[in-house]
């Protein structure tokens, strides 16, 4: 008998080979999007425990200082902060005076000795618990810079906002001025009035009379959002000024540049287009009731993914987005409810 027949080995056929072949690609097929959610839940979970970072941030930063809020504060908490990144900034480069004025209106800065991150650099902790890492790839840095370019107005990254609503007034009458029709915060600037010039003496004399408020003013802690995803969305329906814009972001042009959806668990990759594509992108959501979540951390410190609602007035729907505070300095109407 052949020596090679009594030796030889078993091995698979074609046909097994295929069935293998066939039952990894199914395996795959079907464990792909599991690991894709998981990776979104992964950074959705860095984002909230970032917005909780920054909320026990804030808190400790008033019990130091005797209840009181940091301020006077943009609404918006940036990225990349500290002088050296401001002064070298690509679209928009601040002179060192310029410079030193913005870093004081930032959250980050007002924070860093909270995070022993007295520097304030790129890349530093302030900077690291600013940073969501879901908006940083639905909006990456280059969309604010394609911003810049079409619009000739400067946004650095944003990836989230302080609820810092002031009255709906002229700057003069202690208001935000540039802002839109939208309920306000009561009592109104929680972070303090923020100057937008470090050479005009009535804005700065504002600031003086609008300082942050103390901790203890805001009467429902656990149910007044105090920082959350930057999005934006106009309101549907002007007609009623006393109601909330649809994101939390409450400036015009500025907010223009943000998605125009809650971002977690979207699905979709913003772009920053013209602006009557970012009108009819925005109607399809709320037609569609199809944002994503909004992390949120309150003012008690806990933090948590919020859906959007619809606020339905006398049986009609007028608003599909982010409920915003609970504390209007103008009530919402009886007849108003979110849903």
């Amino acid at each position: 008998m052949c020596k090679n027949a009594l030796h030889r080995k078993p091995a698979f056929t074609l046909i097994e080979l295929l069935v293998v072949v066939a039952i990894i690609s199914m395996l795959i097929a079907i464990l792909l999007p599991s690991l894709s959610r998981a990776r979104k839940q992964a950074k959705a979970v860095i984002c909230l425990n970032n917005l909780r970072s920054l909320g026990q941030g804030v808190i400790t930063f008033a019990s130091e200082m005797n209840d009181r809020l940091p301020g006077g504060l943009h609404p918006a908490v940036y990225r990349n902060q500290g002088l050296q990144a401001l002064m070298e900034n690509e679209d928009h480069p601040l002179s060192a005076g310029q410079a030193k004025f913005a870093q004081q209106r930032f959250l980050t800065y007002q924070l860093r000795r909270i995070f022993q991150d007295s520097d304030g650099m790129a890349n530093s902790i302030t900077d690291e618990v600013s940073t969501c890492p879901v908006l940083a790839q639905i909006n990456p840095d280059e969309n604010f810079s394609k911003f810049y370019e079409l619009t000739n107005r400067h946004v650095y990254p944003t990836h989230y906002v302080l609820n810092n609503v002031g009255d709906n007034n002229t700057p003069a009458e202690g208001g935000g001025g540039s802002m839109g029709n939208m309920r306000t915060t009561d009592p109104p600037q929680y972070f303090g009035f923020s100057s937008w010039s470090a050479s005009d003496a009535s804005l700065l004399a504002l600031e003086e009379r609008y300082p942050p408020q103390k901790l203890a003013k805001i009467e429902m802690a656990s149910e007044e959002w105090m920082i959350a995803d930057a999005w934006y969305r106009k309101r549907s329906n002007p007609a009623f000024p006393e109601l909330q814009q649809e994101g939390p972001y409450q400036w015009d042009w500025t907010g223009e540049s943000l998605p125009n959806f809650a971002p977690h668990f979207s699905g979709r990759v913003y772009d920053f287009t013209d602006s009557a594509t970012r009108t009819s992108e925005s109607i399809r959501v709320r037609q569609a009731k199809d944002d994503g979540d909004t992390n949120t951390v309150f003012f008690d410190g806990h933090a948590e993914p919020v859906q959007s609602k619809t606020l339905v007035y006398s049986g009609f729907e007028l608003l599909y987005g982010f409920e915003g505070t609970v504390n209007p300095k103008t009530p919402l109407p009886p007849e108003a409810m979110w849903k």
